[in-house]
């Protein structure tokens, strides 16, 4: 039987290809559709939260969508005024594009709360369909297009508790990008010619960092280097994120860890905008 998560993202495709409506997964969910974590990686957090991307012109596109969406069982939040429920699932609906939030940030109407949705364009103009059998035909964002999302996220949430859980995803795939057991560009970064670095344990952090580079955007840019100029430091907020919940001797080789696995992506980030 189809898991209510999977029915939920399934409707939602539905419902935007009903009204020509072009939606992108990008939010932890993604993990359970993108071809790029194979069945050897270590478990991504689970989630019953769906967040969607929608590419609208203006607020009644926008609008069209979520009417749509209430005719199928979904209901309103009545505080996130981008959030719907139905059952145990929740969905964001994020708009994003020149005409509907220009210099990347949105206004939402009903609020007046201001979200920034800088990286957006890029990141969802380079997502790839979900290359699993079992999930809807949609277009899901890379693992680059989420870890730059996933820091702007971290900035604008930071020092709020609900950074951590960013902070958390950005670690895993500084942990864990391009560690399939039948994926091989972490012993090729070895021989690669300006970049080479032999240490298979942070290489994925490398490439990780020559992919956001090449990816982001001069605005989204300003983000990342933020992060990597404010994280360095072995007592930044990020290193406490990943050594949150550890004794000290445990915390301090998080830390360690983590300083090794932000200079690599420093250095593939930097390899791509010298």
């Amino acid at each position: 039987m189809e898991s209510e998560i999977k029915k939920t993202v399934r409707d939602v495709c539905s419902a935007a290809e009903k009204l020509k409506i072009n939606v992108v997964l990008i939010g932890a969910l993604v993990a359970e559709y993108t071809p790029e974590i194979g069945s050897d990686y270590p478990k991504f957090r689970g989630t019953n939260d769906a967040d969607f991307a929608i590419a609208v012109r203006d607020w009644e596109a926008y609008k069209e969508l979520r009417e749509e969406l209430l005719k199928r069982e979904f209901k309103p939040n009545p505080r996130v005024e981008h959030r719907l429920h139905r059952g145990e699932t929740m969905v964001d609906l994020i708009p994003y594009g020149s005409q509907i939030a220009p210099d990347g940030k949105l206004n939402w109407p009903e609020s007046g709360m201001q979200m920034t949705v800088t990286g957006f364009d890029e990141v969802c103009a380079a997502a790839r369909k979900a290359g699993r059998p079992d999930a809807p035909d949609l277009p899901v964002i890379t693992i680059p297009g989420f870890v730059l999302l996933k820091i702007i996220a971290y900035l604008e949430r930071n020092p709020d508790p609900k950074s951590r859980d960013d902070g958390r995803d950005i670690e895993y795939w500084l942990r864990n990008f391009a560690s399939g057991s039948h994926d091989t560009r972490r012993y090729d970064l070895a021989e690669l010619s300006g970049i080479a670095h032999e240490d298979y344990e942070t290489a994925g952090a490398v490439l990780l960092g020559t992919e956001v580079g090449k990816l982001a955007s001069p605005e989204a840019a300003v983000y990342v280097d933020q992060f990597i100029r404010e994280s360095e430091d072995i007592d930044s907020p990020f290193m406490n994120v990943m050594a949150y919940g550890q004794f000290e001797e445990a915390a301090d080789k998080k830390r360690r860890e983590g300083s090794a696995l932000l200079a690599a992506f420093k250095k593939g980030y930097a390899h791509e905008r010298p």
